[in-house]
């Protein structure tokens, strides 16, 4: 059986989950920044090679923290309904709105609003909505990894993440560069699984010079390969899985490393960033789902005075621009909270 932690061992751990889940929120805001700044290029495309690495951490974090824990298929659902699918339904409904005139020819009618909810089932009402689609699946069979992890040995959940790095990264670029195509059904390892259990298993590793150096090599790598990828819009370019996609290889090797630089960083963190980093943690959700709204308004308010976005030194203008809807999605995530029953739509 695992040892108790400390008083001082939980305050770390704390700390360095927050500090991942802030540092993931600002990445997948800076994700979804377009048109601001004029170039040069080579910014703009360094900018969004970082920024992959957001929804990864997002992953690896959801996997350390839920497949930690044991509790009963009630207890795991009960909370998870609260969390996630009012949220999921409430903002899948804004954005259909929004996007899709829902009631804009027929008003609210029931046949109105079943046809809303057939969209929502298809698929995300907003681009970025699709974690919610991936993260319910993941949710759905953590109470049958919890069972696996409880039981295996270090070397059998090795043994999984292996499979999951054949049947993803590695065969998307087999499959794609080589006459090679598998037959073989091992693609039920797939999907974003193997972020989970990387989570959960990296998370546990005490933080070591060597492994920090390890961490390094993997990022800068990573980083420099994505960044040429995209940079130089290096084939295949109609088959996003290779290396454009989040479970690629190259932003796989540059996600761990990232996850693992940050969470040596978070253990070493002063109190001050242990607070800043724990009210964003807070409202890391919540951010996620309004910052396109945001620099909706952000947009808007800028053509208003007369100026253009896409203008100005992207070097600037692209962590400007992020910081400035950061801190505003940050406040009103803060002041939905405060309000009874709406808070708990983030």
């Amino acid at each position: 059986m695992a040892s108790q932690l400390t008083d001082d061992q939980k305050s770390t751990a704390i700390s360095w989950v927050d500090f991942v889940r802030f540092l993931a929120s600002f990445l997948v805001v800076l994700a979804h920044i377009e048109a601001w700044g004029a170039g040069p290029g080579w910014a703009q495309k360094f900018f969004f090679a970082i920024s992959r690495n957001g929804v990864p951490l997002f992953f690896l974090i959801s996997g350390h923290l839920l497949l930690s824990k044991q509790e009963d298929l009630r207890t795991f659902f009960r909370k998870r309904a609260a969390r996630i699918i009012i949220p999921f339904l409430a903002w899948s409904i804004i954005y259909d709105v929004q996007n899709s005139g829902a009631f804009t020819e027929s008003g609210v009618t029931l046949e109105a609003v079943l046809k809303m909810f057939l969209r929502i089932l298809r698929g995300p009402r907003a681009g970025h909505l699709w974690f919610f689609y991936s993260l319910i699946g993941l949710y759905l069979i953590t109470p049958i990894l919890r069972v696996f992890i409880s039981k295996a040995r270090n070397s059998e959940i090795l043994y999984y993440i292996a499979l999951w790095f054949i049947a993803m990264p590695l065969l998307f670029i087999v499959e794609e560069f080589t006459p090679f195509k598998n037959g073989f059904e091992i693609y039920y390892t797939g999907g974003y699984l193997g972020y989970f259990l990387l989570g959960y298993y990296l998370g546990r590793l005490e933080t070591k010079p060597l492994l920090t150096w390890a961490a390094a090599g993997l990022f800068i790598t990573g980083i420099l390969f994505t960044f040429a990828v995209f940079y130089f819009d290096l084939p295949p370019q109609k088959n996003e899985l290779v290396f454009r996609s989040y479970p690629s290889l190259n932003i796989v090797l540059m996600s761990l490393g990232a996850f693992v630089l940050i969470k040596a960083a978070g253990e070493e963190i002063s109190a001050r960033w242990a607070g800043i980093s724990s009210n964003v943690s807070r409202a890391s959700f919540g951010i996620y789902l309004i910052h396109p709204i945001v620099f909706a308004w952000m947009a808007f308010g800028w053509a208003a005075l007369g100026f253009r976005t896409a203008a100005g030194n992207a070097l600037l203008v692209i962590p400007l621009a992020t910081l400035i809807n950061f801190l505003l999605s940050w406040m009103i995530v803060f002041l939905i909270s405060k309000i009874p029953l709406v808070r708990t739509v983030v």
